[in-house]
């Protein structure tokens, strides 16, 4: 019996998280309440506050989700590659990714981006997510040029890929997905053109 117990109130909490991941998409932070979540998992507002004791913590599990999906297309990708050179474009390419790279995703990451500097948990949870991309775009760049270039370039790539993303939150923005690939690939190519 605990079993099923232990089975049920997991798959609840998936549900409440993929609720919460969905809302957060479509309404931003400030329009994630609880009540919606409950409403799209077809939950009382009474069980999504049993499980998650409150909306940081729902937050928390809807980043961690999301880069989830983003280490998954990732690692897609890199099965694909064939070359170092092509490792790092599937990097590129999985954070720009043409269902993901929308202007009502982008906005809600501004809010959450924007709540970092109040919520030490989301610092540390961003901290891990820069972390895993530099050490992707690292071990892509290895044989492609020499640690001290390959840091700054990863440091750049990071700088792009965060500065798009905030701009794609713009109602004039018209930069879609292949767009936002193909800058950060033209900044990687002279970078590493200037590394010989």
């Amino acid at each position: 019996m605990p079993n099923v117990r232990t089975s049920i109130e997991k798959i609840r909490r998936q549900d409440l998280v993929e609720a919460a991941y969905h809302t957060f998409l479509e309404f931003g932070l400030s329009g994630m309440t609880m009540a919606r979540i409950g409403e799209r998992a077809g939950m009382s507002h009474g069980i999504v506050n049993y499980y998650f004791k409150s909306k940081d913590m729902l937050l928390s599990a809807v980043v961690r989700k999301a880069n989830f999906l983003i280490m998954q297309d990732t690692a897609r990708r890199l099965r694909l590659a064939q070359t170092q050179r092509q490792r790092l474009s599937a990097i590129i390419a999985a954070n720009f990714a043409e269902d993901v790279f929308t202007r009502n995703i982008a906005r809600s990451w501004v809010s959450y981006y924007a709540a970092i500097g109040q919520q030490p948990d989301f610092e540390r949870l961003q901290n891990a997510v820069d972390k895993r991309l530099t050490s992707n775009l690292l071990h892509a760049m290895r044989d492609l040029c020499g640690r001290e270039k390959a840091i700054e370039i990863a440091r750049g790539v990071a700088i792009l890929v965060d500065g798009l993303w905030l701009r794609h939150a713009k109602s004039n923005d018209d930069c879609d997905a292949t767009r936002a690939s193909g800058h950060v690939e033209t900044y990687v190519d002279q970078q590493l053109g200037s590394a010989g």
